[in-house]
């Protein structure tokens, strides 16, 4: 499992964890987790309320790096 360098303080993944599913840095908690919440048209809100374990500051991290690679794929600009 390849973490990206901006999320490697972030996101963790070892096998002997949740059979080498990629998580939330100190929690047990998938980011798969986040991306099912995000996809089920769930907010960012939502994803917090059911995993209180996982700081703000990690998901968010998550949904910002999604986002940039979005915009690098399709040659979009960072909109202020």
């Amino acid at each position: 499992m390849v973490i990206p360098p901006q999320l490697q303080d972030i996101l963790v993944s070892t096998p002997d964890t949740l059979s080498g599913a990629v998580r939330f840095k100190g929690t047990r908690i998938p980011v798969q987790a986040l991306i099912d919440t995000l996809d089920e048209r769930g907010t960012l809100e939502d994803f917090m309320d059911g995993w209180p374990g996982v700081p703000v500051e990690f998901a968010e991290a998550v949904v910002h790096w999604e986002q940039d690679q979005a915009r690098r794929t399709f040659g979009l600009e960072l909109v202020a």
